[in-house]
């Protein structure tokens, strides 16, 4: 009896032994698992965007314990002051919450140190909550539920497309690149669209005023991404006129009947081989009248949508067209820079600047497939053509060029440089004074180049980039080249130009 009692008792002191060796082992495990989580996410980050993510916990820390700052960010952000759900830090933080405090008291209170939070302001002039339009309605600024939804705060990055989650309990998770989140998250990144008006670039710039703050001004880019004027060049509101007789009249004098000219002779100057002169016109102007992506669906979407401006950073390869490896909810809208280059006669370019936006769903058909509860992935079907309608120039060939340059590039940042470029382009000089009766007119003489030598020299120009940025490519498009190429019994096809990623169709729009 003694010896069975001993065995029991030895049998027992085992179990413990090992349960408790499981139990370390376990415990081991688990926090090994924790501090590889935390290394994973703390490598996402550099000097900068670690600011954000101080911000970012005294942030969801603010949105837990205020419904007036979660109701002000919703509101807000539908005001779409920037085209897009979008709040510009600087412009709420004075706005009283309960107990009379401020957002930026709030942020403060919670973030613990005055120094570190002048430091994120400073360093992070345009920092922008986003309030992003997840899939099948699981969140959005729209159906934001104040009461019962604090959102979870994410960091766009520009050193990953991976994308770090802030928990409400301060803990830190990663939604890698190729996945959406289906739960409540707003995100905290800088703002694309507007820019500080006190540097040497943005000074001069001419656009309309955001606000001024702390004696810094704040300005749009571009007016077209102005919320109050209800300015968006995208495909929902955009209206394209339909083609004019007179480029109807251009296509039949020439194309049609397979005579040797140019149809923006007769568009521009009213050139006939039986008219064989005539003044410039300021009825048309040169416009971009669409945009659509083309190529191969997922790197064309991942192209736009990366974050880091790294195009050596490894993407992962997609099969047929499953998905994209890159989302770019953290963005929100696209935004695209157009640069034209235009060369006048006297030797120096000129560059125009023009800008657009467009939602993922102006730019592609697609459809959302679960992952799993937590997050979605985009399967992507197709691309759409988006309507623009952006006007450029009056195209004069006594003061421009024959030939002009175009590209196009999707936005991450918007500080630029200035960069001189050079380029062997040809002018026309069939041009000269005409005299009929007691009446002079400068008339462009003869179809194309007319009798007279072209011109060719060197012109250069200063144009802008943007490090950071996606290029896209560019295109030439002649004075020459034929605005509408074929005529169907009931439709008119128009050229397009092709950059490998995108193509545009550049034609002339009646102006007056």
């Amino acid at each position: 009896m003694k010896r069975n009692s001993k065995m029991l008792m030895l049998s027992v002191l085992c179990l413990t032994v090992f349960s408790a060796c499981d139990e370390q082992s376990e415990n081991a495990s688990g926090q090994s698992n924790k501090e590889n989580a935390k290394l994973e996410v703390n490598n996402l980050y550099d000097s900068n965007s670690n600011l954000k993510r101080e911000f970012g916990k005294a942030l969801v820390k603010s949105l837990s314990e205020s419904k007036s700052l979660r109701d002000l960010i919703k509101n807000e952000s539908l005001k779409m002051f920037d085209n897009d759900y979008e709040v510009l830090y600087q412009m709420i933080k004075d706005e009283k919450l309960e107990n009379n405090l401020t957002v930026r008291q709030s942020i403060l209170q919670n973030l613990g140190n005055e120094d570190l939070l002048n430091k994120i302001e400073l360093n992070n002039p345009t920092l922008t909550i986003l309030v992003p339009e997840l899939p099948e309605n699981s969140f959005s600024a729209k159906l934001w539920d104040t009461q019962n939804q604090i959102p979870k705060v994410a960091i766009s990055l520009h050193t990953s497309n991976d994308v770090p989650i802030i928990n409400l309990d301060g803990s830190e998770e990663i939604i890698k690149a190729q996945y959406i989140p289906s739960f409540p998250v707003i995100v905290l990144k800088d703002n694309e669209r507007i820019v500080i008006n006190n540097n040497s670039t943005n000074k001069n710039l001419k656009t309309n005023s955001v606000a001024v703050i702390n004696g810094t001004s704040y300005k749009f880019l571009d007016d077209c991404f102005d919320g109050s004027k209800k300015i968006n060049n995208t495909a929902r509101i955009v209206v394209i006129p339909a083609l004019d007789p007179t480029v109807v009249t251009a296509f039949n004098t020439y194309t049609a009947l397979n005579v040797d000219g140019w149809q923006r002779d007769y568009i521009y100057y009213g050139i006939t081989p039986n008219t064989p002169k005539g003044p410039f016109k300021y009825d048309f102007q040169e416009t971009i009248k669409t945009f659509s992506l083309e190529g191969d669906l997922a790197s064309a979407h991942d192209k736009i949508s990366d974050q880091t401006g790294d195009p050596n950073l490894p993407v992962k390869a997609i099969s047929g067209n499953i998905g994209a490896s890159i989302t770019s909810w953290t963005g929100g809208n696209y935004e695209f820079k157009i640069r034209i280059i235009v060369n006048g006669k006297n030797g120096v370019g000129s560059e125009i600047i023009k800008y657009f936006n467009a939602r993922v769903q102006d730019l592609f058909d697609f459809n959302y497939v679960m992952k799993h509860i937590t997050v979605y992935e985009r399967r992507l079907n197709g691309f759409k053509k988006m309507n623009l309608n952006i006007p450029i120039f009056n195209w004069d060939l006594d003061q421009y060029a024959s030939t002009i340059k175009i590209d196009i590039e999707e936005m991450d940042l918007t500080e630029t440089t200035v960069l001189t470029e050079s380029r062997a382009v040809e002018f026309a000089s069939n041009f000269g004074v005409e005299v009929s009766g007691s009446i002079q007119e400068y008339v462009k003489i003869g179809l194309k180049y007319g009798t007279s030598q072209k011109v060719n020299t060197t012109s250069t120009v200063q144009r802008t980039f943007t490090q950071g940025n996606d290029l896209l490519g560019d295109v030439i498009v002649n004075f020459a080249d034929n605005v509408i190429i074929s005529r169907q019994p009931n439709t008119y096809t128009t050229r397009e130009y092709s950059s490998g990623l995108y193509s545009i169709t550049v034609e002339p729009i009646r102006v007056q």
